[in-house]
């Protein structure tokens, strides 16, 4: 099962769709201890790069309390929307290094490796694409990447795992 959370950003309508997804209202409320967890965070409203760096602290924070409580859980997506102000290079960049500082306080403060993914959504034009990009990665075991952030010309013609290792290597 993969649940998500968050803001109910409209690339994400497709994946809400699918048989193995469940939304949940918040953090506190996922269940049934899912593999995956999406997150839709809406930065449209950021008017700087300061903002965008609290609200990942804030997403961080919601990744710690889910790998306390979701023994299961094996990746975390954080789908985001475009910043009219912050450009994509740099949302690109303090989401990439998000990614990884997620990844290290989860593997120090629980002991396991959660694969946290950031997908910059701004430009998706396949809604069902993005959707199956999502569910296959959630679908995958340990991989390298395990703190990556893509564009999602990045992963129109390719998988989040081929993309997230092209960025590894």
């Amino acid at each position: 099962m993969i649940a998500v959370i968050g803001d109910p950003l409209p690339c994400l309508a497709a994946l809400a769709a699918a048989p193995e997804v469940e939304h949940f209202p918040g953090v506190d409320a996922v269940t049934e201890n899912p593999r995956a967890v999406v997150i839709g965070i809406d930065i449209r409203a950021l008017r700087t790069r300061r903002h965008l760096r609290s609200a990942l602290r804030d997403i961080e924070d919601q990744c710690a309390a889910l790998c306390a409580r979701l023994r299961g859980l094996e990746h975390i997506v954080l789908v985001l929307n475009g910043s009219p102000v912050v450009s994509e290079p740099s949302v690109l960049r303090i989401c990439d290094s998000a990614t990884r500082r997620i990844h290290t306080r989860l593997e120090q403060a629980y002991a396991r490796s959660v694969v946290i993914t950031a997908v910059l959504a701004e430009r998706c034009n396949d809604r069902d694409r993005l959707a199956e990009r999502v569910i296959t990665r959630a679908r995958e075991r340990e991989s390298l990447d395990a703190g990556v952030a893509l564009r999602w010309q990045e992963i129109a013609h390719t998988s989040i795992g081929a993309a997230g290792m092209n960025e590894y290597l």
